[in-house]
């Protein structure tokens, strides 16, 4: 079995309602037969906002209620990263230069091109509500007060 990280899987249907910002949510979850690994149950969701062309692409794996790993990648809407969110733990044989920010750790691109980013220590028991009010909302508040 898989190691928890202690939080609870996102009901992304309710982020519409709790953040007026949202435009849509999409999501499904992805057949059993089409699974990649054998870790639990993984849903795939895309959250679009009004005010700015970025989105969020998720992908949350979980056994129960009980994330097991999730991949909040934060794009501009361009198509270029902005910074991925991240929390699992990598597999034994990996360098220990990557495994040090097991679970939680950020990519953060140093330029636009760069697809994977500097890896960096990511905050314990971090939540897509922590990546909304802590980096997107204040990010389309600036864009939106900048264009003002």
């Amino acid at each position: 079995m898989p190691k928890k990280l202690g939080i609870t899987k996102t009901t992304f249907s309710n982020l519409e309602v709790r953040y007026e910002q949202i435009y849509s949510v999409s999501f499904s979850e992805t057949p059993q037969g089409q699974l990649g690994h054998k870790k639990g149950r993984e849903v795939l969701a895309k959250i679009k906002f009004f005010d700015d062309a970025c989105y969020l692409q998720c992908r949350e794996i979980f056994d129960k209620n009980n994330l097991v790993e999730y991949y909040y990648d934060w794009y501009a809407g361009n198509g270029t990263i902005l910074q991925k969110f991240h929390a699992h733990y990598h597999p034994n044989d990996t360098p220990e230069e990557v495994k040090k920010f097991d679970p939680w750790h950020w990519h953060v691109p140093i330029d636009e091109k760069e697809k994977d980013g500097q890896r960096v220590p990511g905050k314990e028991g971090y939540t897509i509500d922590d990546v909304l009010e802590e980096h997107v909302l204040p990010h389309i508040l600036r864009l939106k007060r900048s264009k003002k």
